[in-house]
């Protein structure tokens, strides 16, 4: 609701403060919410079954700890085209629509290397397109009768500077530190404006901020055909600062107002919580299981958005709006397997299955975070004594949830479908 010095017609607006995603980049990407499923093709092609598994530079990600494994220099790095085939929405004013931000790619890159005079110790450093979310539809029948944009992107890229120990040949433990850079953008009805009602048309853009975040995580060889991992990772606040709006007030005689600062706060990616084992049940077979707990009831509970500073006379000074995003705390399991098909060839699979991250009835077409299930598969090949090669599948079962929209002037009735696939190719090297 806006604060408002001014004598002026009250205004009411609907806005869902940029519903999260990036790599959610982070627009996108095989998900739990809006958190990757893995990082690193073979993690991806477990269906994010890493916490017992964690081994090259891209572990950074997953079990920090699993970096000092390796006793030789590495630098592994995958790219992870994604394609949302079937983000979708429907109410009783609008059949069903597609997202037109449909296709996206992410790039992660990661270095690790034993110190020369400690070889115990190993230090690395990740890229990382950390998280987000992409939705835009372009032409949403209102109930002001007109048509009008509904968009939401956000993108979350960390840096993270990494150290690991290998205590003795069984148990290992890492750290890392990371550097989070957020991005986003948000439409709500930008060129709509009704006086009857009080709703005005919104433009966000120009968001962004740094925040800090840490990862820590232990592995130990119970045997030489077990190994059990547990693994931490810290929230990390979306900082969404620095922007810009247009309000579009034309209804109501003041034409469309840019407010020079506009911000977003409350937003985060969940703190995490992981235990997991991998078990080479025969020479050709290994075995594992992740579960993970996310807490989703702090990042995505109560957001603010705040607009100030303009230089439109009669405008409201300032416009807070605060809405309640309806997190809940989730659990995701994994089970993934790896099978040696000859000295330079493995194949790899698994599936991951997690809780709804919305509560029902606190979905909105801007939050369409459906994803339960993810189904995975893939294939490494040693390509030389230095080099190997990854290619992972990872398919979302499509999934729809229908509620009551409380949330824009669209129809009462509503449903949001998600659904995709990705395919993950990866580069290693080690020297």
């Amino acid at each position: 609701m806006a604060k408002n010095t001014n004598k002026q017609p009250t205004v009411r607006f609907s806005i869902l403060a940029a519903a999260l995603l990036a790599s959610i980049s982070s627009p996108s990407k095989a998900s739990i919410g809006v958190i990757p499923l893995g990082f690193g093709s073979d993690s991806i092609a477990m269906a994010g079954t890493d916490i017992g598994y964690s081994h090259d530079p891209l572990s950074i990600n997953n079990n920090t700890a699993g970096i000092a494994k390796s006793t030789t220099s590495q630098l592994s790095t995958v790219i992870e085209p994604y394609f949302m085939t079937h983000i979708r929405h429907a109410d009783s004013l609008n059949s069903m629509q597609a997202s037109s931000n449909d296709l996206t790619a992410f790039l992660s890159i990661g270095w690790t290397t034993p110190l020369e005079k400690a070889p115990d110790i190993t230090i690395g450093l990740g890229v990382f397109a950390q998280g987000g979310i992409g939705y835009e539809y372009k032409n949403l029948n209102t109930t002001f009768g007109n048509q009008d944009e509904l968009s939401a992107l956000i993108g979350v890229f960390r840096m993270a500077p990494a150290i690991a120990w290998r205590v003795n040949d069984k148990l290992r433990i890492g750290f890392s530190a990371s550097v989070n850079y957020s991005q986003a953008e948000q439409q709500v009805f930008p060129n709509t404006s009704d006086a009857e009602t009080g709703f005005a048309g919104l433009h966000i853009k120009d968001l962004s901020g740094i925040s800090y975040a840490w990862r820590a995580g232990i592995q130990y060889d119970v045997s030489n055909a077990l190994t059990l991992g547990l693994a931490y990772g810290s929230d990390t606040k979306l900082a969404l600062q620095n922007g810009s709006a247009v309000v579009n007030f034309e209804a109501m005689g003041l034409g469309r107002v840019k407010y020079n600062s506009a911000e977003i706060d409350g937003l985060k990616l969940p703190k995490e919580l992981g235990i997991g084992f991998a078990w080479q049940a025969t020479p050709q077979l290994s075995i594992g299981g992740d579960l993970n707990w996310y807490s989703w009831s702090e990042a995505l509970g109560n957001v603010t958005t705040q607009l100030s500073n303009t230089e439109t006379a009669n405008a409201p000074n300032e416009i807070i709006v605060s809405t309640d995003f309806g997190g809940q705390d989730q659990f995701a399991s994994s089970i993934g397997a790896q099978f040696q098909l000859n000295e330079r060839t493995q194949i790899t699979a698994g599936i991951n299955h997690a809780g709804n991250v919305i509560k029902h009835g606190n979905e909105s077409t801007l939050n369409n975070l459906l994803a339960k299930w993810h189904i995975s598969a893939g294939a490494n090949h040693q390509l030389s004594e230095k080099w190997k090669a990854s290619l992972a599948y990872v398919y979302i079962p499509i999934m729809s949830r229908k509620y009551t929209n409380t949330q824009f002037p669209i129809g009462d009735d509503a449903e949001e479908t998600f659904g995709g696939y990705s395919i993950a190719f990866g580069i290693s090297c080690q020297w």
